[in-house]
């Protein structure tokens, strides 16, 4: 009985310690961050980590402190911000690389529903999904490219919405 009325202080009294600990580390973090030399911050906030972590980790934390501040390279804003990002930026596509017009010569529908065309230029494609699409022979349709080399067929107007995707052939 006695055993458990002590641990339960003990966690009841946790929280606030924790609390304390926060307040008392937000205060050091502002006293560094005020700090306008980039070197004096720096040893601040390695000062204040020196005391925060485990004694094993003091020793890592000195070992990797910057020695002298002209051997840090000048980062500008510009390459801060473009750092790794390498990935993200693709190369816009050309506005002809994404779409093209054909005029649909020879038009048939395959066993399960869908579109067989075969266009002016001589290009066989054929549709691939389930979805509706009303045309005919001799209709002006656009393709463009899609997400992951999809290609979607539909009517060259204007204010054409419907589209079904297609697959060339020949």
């Amino acid at each position: 009985m006695n055993r458990i009325y002590l641990i339960t202080i003990a966690i009841l009294a946790l929280p606030s310690m924790t609390a304390q600990a926060t307040e008392s580390l937000n205060a050091d973090v502002a006293k560094c961050a005020k700090i306008q030399q980039d070197v004096a911050r720096l040893a601040c906030f390695d000062n204040m980590a020196a005391q925060v972590l485990l004694p094993s980790h003091v020793a890592d934390v000195a070992k990797t402190a910057i020695k002298t501040p002209a051997a840090a390279p000048v980062v500008t804003a510009t390459k801060a911000a473009e750092f790794g990002a390498e990935h993200l930026k693709k190369p816009e596509p050309a506005e002809e690389e994404l779409q093209v017009v054909f005029i649909i010569d020879k038009l048939t529908k395959d066993p399960y529903g869908k579109w067989r065309l075969s266009f002016k230029n001589g290009q066989q494609w054929k549709q691939t999904d389930s979805a509706y699409l009303n045309i005919k022979v001799g209709d002006s349709v656009l393709l463009k490219k899609g997400f992951m080399s999809a290609v979607y067929l539909k009517k060259n107007l204007p204010n054409a919405k419907k589209k079904i995707r297609v697959k060339r052939l020949k």
